[in-house]
Formats: structure tokens, C-alpha cells, sequence
């Protein structure tokens, strides 16, 4: 016994609903370096590919083509990647857990991709190949990790307080390490030097990612596992993914909300920069510089919601901060209309004109916008948290329903929500710049962003131009025009909340009372579980799963 304890390097397991505090604190602060090395890859890999010179000047629009294609395929291959991995790790168990061994080797693999595929630096068609090969290895391993990790999380407690307040923690690290990453590329890719900085910061990223997911896997204590449960882990199939949901409504109605919820921040993230260029101008010192604002306020108040979101958790029921929170989020997008709509003589009441040369955000009424910015993303990812939690309470009743937790299956559904509805919104951003009349703005900003990535021998007068053709398409807009893309955007992500919400509200199915009696008839089985297998010669209990609220 004690060979076999010097020969297990993890911290081994716990039991009960209390998470240990070490676990909790390392398990969730990881995510901060973790996250930071997705956003390094996830949204920038491609822009680092177009700006970093590795296209051939000559055959730049048809590499940029061959480039998009693969990034298709690549998108239909995760659509299986994500079922796939979370079978492999629900099915297969190794000796240091369920998922610290498959975290910590998708972070190994992790570090050993993001580091080569920014440091080794073919050109032309042989970066094309090589982009496809780096960017399916580093999918396959991250999502290795990725599932793991986030499987995990439901595992650790089936107490809804203690659940809430380690949900925040994660989502605090994660929102922190995805905001440190997309603030430091933004300060230090603006220069000549664009493949050396993200090749420091690859290296940055990919170390620390490996250091803190094997802190993880060393110091993060697993919670004990019922034995019944590991043997219907041996048997879990791929087929299970749809079975579960098919048979789960509180997991299938989860799913679905939380689809609706990523297509809602899809919609913001990739159309409202748009209405920033449309109003103030296009670059770094009009629309830009705006849009940095109202992001960088928001993402403040994000955190803040995410940070206190705990707190409330301990006093009100999940019911009600559900209920509150979409309220909140409503009226903040009745606020966003209000100051964003141009309904003042062709401007909206949030406005501030430039002097011709720059813009000062802070001389005029522009400055209101970070108002329904700071308390949209304050509602909404509160909003986004119960979601989750709900999403965790769902596996614990399909174990007292049907007697199979499958947590790797059940959470293989929200990374494969995140990717389809990244792919629908892709459809519906060009069907927004069309039906409003600005994809002209579109396809002009697309043109000059191509001239200037691949020629780096173009002057300042000369760029200078290139932008003003920019504006002079932004120009020509009409009030009504970009009326409708108000109209248009915000309009979606209303139907988008309400969707997520009425999911919720009418097809979830289980109060905060009934998960409690879950979470108690739970632990009865459990126990007595395990006293059968301490006593064999214990009677076997007539009832076994399938319990009736």
C-alpha cells in the first residue's frame, strides 16, 4: 500500500461537498494562464498568419483563400472533436484521476504546439500546410485539456453554494487571463517586429499554461468516486453525447440556452465594432479607439459581476438570480438602444465629434456609452454563470435518474455550443451587412487590410490613403442604414436572451427545492454504496436509481 501511494505523484482524493481549499484555489486560478493561451491562439493565429509577412506578396489572395478553407475543415472536424474527447475521457480512467492525467497531458501537448507553431516560421504555401497541421494538433490537444478541465468542475461538489462559489472562480480567472492576453497583443503587435512578439509571447504562454495545469495535476485533490459510477464510465459510447440529452431535459434545456447565450455575445462581439466605425470613423483613433473603451469597461464589469456572483449565491436561490439578471440585462439593452441608436439629428445621444485628426471621448456625451456597457456585461455574465451551474446540476440528476453521472459527455456540449454558434454567426453577420446596406464598409476594410498586410513597403502617405477610402465608404452611409444595423444587432440579441431565458424558465424543470432533495438522495446512495462494497455480504438495495421528485 504505501509503495503504491509513494508511486501516485497527485494529491489523491477527498470526500464529501467541501471542496479542499488548496484544490479549489489552484483548480480555478489556473484558468488564468490556460484561457490566456486560447485567446493567443483562438483569435489571433489567423491575424498573426496575414500580418507577420509569411504570405507570398504574389499569391497572397489565393493562400489567404487556401487558409479560410482549411479553417472550414477544421471547424467541421471540431464538431467531432469535441463528442470524440469527451468519450475518451470519460472512458478511459487512468491512474492519477479521471481528469487530472488527460489535463496535464493535453497542457504538455499544448505548450509543445502553441510555442512551434509561432516560432517555426515557413513562408508561402509552406505556411499554408503547416497552418493546417499546427491548428489541428493544437485543437485536438487543447480540447484534451479543455474537457477535462471543465468536466471536472461539476465533479468536485454536488453542494449548489459551494458549486456557484467555485463556478465564479473560474469564470473570474478565465475572463482575467482572456483580458491580460488581448491587452498585451493589442500594446505589442503594433509594431515592425509582429512574428517576434507573438513569438515571446508564445513562449510565455505556452510555459505558463503547462506550469499551472500541472499544479493542477499535482496539488488538486479529485473528489472520490462511487465505484457503480466507474464501471459505467468503462462503458460509455459516442452515441451517449445525444442519448443523454435526448433523455436529460434539464440538460438538453441547458444546452440549448447556453447556445443561445454564446450566439448572443457572438452577435456583440462581432458586429458592434461596426457601429463604432460607422459613427466615429475607422482606426485606432476614431471608432477604434472607442470601441476599446466600451470593451475595456465592460470587461470590468464583467469581472465585478462574476466576483459577486459568488457572494450572492450564498443568499438568494439560482431561480431568483436568474430572474434578476435577465431583468438587469433587458434594461441595459434598452439603455444600449437609447444611447446608440442615431435618433438626434443623425447621431445618437451617446456622441462625441472628432477635431479631424483624433478623437476625445471624454469632451462630450461618448462618454455615456460605457454605461450600458459596464451593466450589460455585469447582467449577462451572471446570467451566463447560472447557466452553468444549471448545466452541472443537470448531470447530477441524470445519476439519480438514471444512475450515470458522464460528466466528459454531458460538458463535451459547451465547447461544441461555443463552435456552431461561432459558424452561425459567421452566416449571420453577412446576412446583417447585406439586408442594412453596409457590407460595401465591409468589403472595403477587408481590401485595405489585405493591401497593407501583404505590402510592407507602403508609405504613411500611402496608408493614410488606403484609410481614407475607409471612410469615404462610411461616409457614404445613411442615418437609415445604419439605423437598421442598430436595429438589426441589438434586435438579435434580445431574441437571443429571451430564447436562452424561456429555455430556462419553461423546460428546465427542476427548483431549487428539488435539486436539494437530489443532491440528498445522492448522498443516501452513496453511502450506501459504498457500505456494500466495505461489506459483501451486505443485502443488495432494491432501490437503485430512477428517483420520482
Amino acid at each position: 500500500m504505501d509503495k503504491n501511494k509513494r508511486r501516485d505523484l497527485t494529491s489523491g482524493t477527498f470526500e464529501g461537498n467541501k471542496v479542499p481549499k488548496k484544490t479549489g484555489w489552484i483548480y480555478s486560478m489556473s484558468g488564468i494562464f490556460r484561457d490566456a493561451c486560447y485567446v493567443l491562439v483562438a483569435n489571433n493565429f489567423m491575424n498573426y498568419a496575414t500580418t507577420a509577412g509569411l504570405l507570398d506578396k504574389a499569391s497572397y489572395s489565393s493562400q489567404f483563400l487556401a487558409i479560410t478553407i482549411i479553417s472550414i475543415i477544421l471547424l467541421i472536424w471540431d464538431g467531432f472533436n469535441d463528442p470524440l474527447m469527451g468519450m475518451i475521457i470519460e472512458k478511459f480512467h487512468l491512474k492519477g484521476g479521471k481528469f487530472r492525467p488527460w489535463i496535464l497531458i493535453g497542457a504538455i501537448g499544448n505548450a509543445v504546439v502553441v510555442i512551434t507553431m509561432f516560432l517555426a516560421r515557413p513562408t508561402g504555401w509552406w505556411f499554408v500546410a503547416c497552418y493546417g497541421i499546427f491548428y489541428f494538433l493544437w485543437d485536438f490537444v487543447f480540447t484534451m485539456n479543455d474537457i477535462a478541465y471543465w468536466s471536472m468542475l461539476p465533479s468536485l461538489s454536488g453542494d449548489e453554494k459551494e458549486r456557484a462559489k467555485l463556478t465564479t472562480m473560474v469564470a473570474v480567472a478565465t475572463g482575467i487571463g482572456q483580458a491580460a492576453m488581448t491587452l498585451l497583443i493589442m500594446l505589442c503587435t503594433s509594431g515592425t517586429n509582429i512574428a517576434g512578439v507573438y513569438g515571446y509571447l508564445a513562449i510565455g504562454a505556452g510555459l505558463l499554461f503547462l506550469l499551472a495545469q500541472g499544479a493542477v495535476y499535482f496539488f488538486c485533490k479529485e473528489k472520490k468516486r462511487d465505484y457503480k459510477q466507474e464501471e459505467v464510465s468503462k462503458k460509455a459510447k459516442f452515441g451517449d453525447l445525444f442519448k443523454m440529452i435526448k433523455i436529460n431535459k434539464p440538460l438538453c434545456m441547458s444546452v440549448l440556452a447556453i447556445f443561445f447565450d454564446y450566439l448572443m455575445g457572438a452577435v456583440a462581439g462581432s458586429l458592434l465594432a461596426y457601429y463604432f466605425y460607422f459613427i466615429y470613423g475607422f482606426g485606432g483613433s476614431y471608432g477604434g479607439y472607442v470601441y476599446v473603451i466600451y470593451g475595456a469597461v465592460g470587461m470590468v464589469g464583467s469581472l465585478l459581476a462574476q466576483f459577486l456572483y459568488g457572494l450572492i449565491s450564498r443568499k438568494h436561490k439560482q431561480s431568483s438570480i436568474m430572474n434578476a439578471s435577465f431583468i438587469g440585462a433587458l434594461c441595459s439593452l434598452a439603455l444600449l438602444f437609447f444611447f446608440m441608436a442615431p435618433i438626434f439629428n443623425g447621431h445618437p445621444l451617446a456622441f462625441t465629434a472628432s477635431n479631424g485628426t483624433s478623437l476625445n471621448i471624454f469632451s462630450g456625451t461618448g462618454l455615456l456609452v460605457v454605461l450600458p456597457s459596464f451593466f450589460w456585461s455585469a447582467f449577462t455574465s451572471i446570467f451566463y454563470l447560472v447557466l452553468l451551474v444549471y448545466m452541472q446540476n443537470a448531470i447530477d440528476y441524470n445519476e439519480w435518474k438514471y444512475g450515470e453521472r458522464k460528466e466528459s459527455m454531458a460538458f463535451a456540449w459547451r465547447p461544441l455550443d461555443a463552435k456552431i454558434s461561432s459558424a452561425v454567426m459567421s452566416g449571420i453577420k453577412y446576412v446583417i451587412l447585406l439586408s442594412t446596406g453596409t457590407v460595401a464598409v465591409f468589403n472595403t476594410i477587408s481590401d485595405v487590410n489585405q493591401q497593407t498586410s501583404v505590402d510592407k513597403t507602403l508609405s504613411s502617405e500611402e496608408i493614410a490613403a488606403l484609410n481614407q477610402k475607409i471612410m469615404d465608404a462610411i461616409a457614404a452611409l445613411s442615418t437609415t442604414q445604419i439605423m437598421g444595423f442598430v436595429i438589426w444587432t441589438l434586435g438579435l440579441m434580445l431574441i437571443c436572451l429571451v430564447v436562452s431565458y424561456l429555455f430556462i424558465k419553461l423546460g428546465y424543470g427542476i427548483s431549487d427545492e428539488q435539486y436539494k432533495q437530489i443532491v440528498n438522495d445522492l448522498e443516501e446512495r452513496h453511502k450506501e454504496d459504498e457500505k456494500q462494497l466495505n461489506e459483501p455480504n451486505t443485502p443488495l438495495q432494491t432501490k437503485e436509481n430512477g428517483g420520482s421528485l
